[in-house]
């Protein structure tokens, strides 16, 4: 009598495990959607204003950096307030739905910092100057790469179950590393604004 009920308890939770196995990976898929919507959203009037470049072509450096710097400066201010946020879920989670408020802060966070890309990438384009050019512009970039593989590691915690001793601690240093990067290279942004608005 003893192992039939020992395994009749265990088999329920065995054909749960099989039952929510497609059911994370449609909310993976959906969640992914959503999030590549929300970027595309934001990103969207930088698109169209490429487009409708004076000439088809460069304009003055005044109607890019001074023009659209605000908004980089707001994107990145939200998306490292949202990963600070998320950060901070992790390090002091009192409720129950803690994992997917980090996931969702640091998505939006992710989100935020890829669009302020988005618009330093525009511009610095449509001001015609060269890009990649100094420091903040080479840590822009490396942060953003960083904060996207620290998200998809962040994805695959829950998901690899063989590597977890690994992902696990990866993800952690790896959002610390991002977000010290982001405080720095804020400041080094400002740093660049103040010269290049006094040129």
């Amino acid at each position: 009598m003893f192992p039939f009920n020992r395994n009749s308890r265990k088999e329920p939770v065995y054909h749960q495990r099989i039952d929510i196995l497609p059911i994370a990976l449609r909310k993976g898929i959906f969640f992914g959607i959503l999030l590549a919507a929300g970027m595309m959203t934001i990103c969207s009037p930088v698109f169209a204003l490429a487009s409708s470049a004076p000439g088809g072509g460069f304009a003055r450096f005044n109607e890019g950096i001074p023009v659209y710097w605000p908004y980089h400066v707001l994107l990145i201010s939200v998306g490292f307030i949202l990963l600070a946020a998320g950060f901070i879920t992790v390090r002091f989670r009192k409720t129950g739905s803690w994992y997917r408020i980090h996931m969702i802060l640091e998505a939006g966070g992710a989100a935020c910092v890829i669009a302020g890309l988005f618009v330093a990438v525009y511009m610095v384009t449509l001001s015609d100057v060269p890009h990649l050019r100094n420091i903040h512009e080479i840590t822009g970039v490396a942060t953003v790469t960083l904060i996207v593989i620290t998200v998809v590691v962040g994805y695959l915690i829950r998901r690899v179950q063989k590597s977890k001793n690994i992902i696990r601690p990866s993800h952690r240093w790896l959002g610390r590393l991002s977000i010290a990067l982001v405080v720095i290279n804020i400041v080094l942004g400002l740093l660049v604004l103040s010269l290049v608005l006094n040129r």
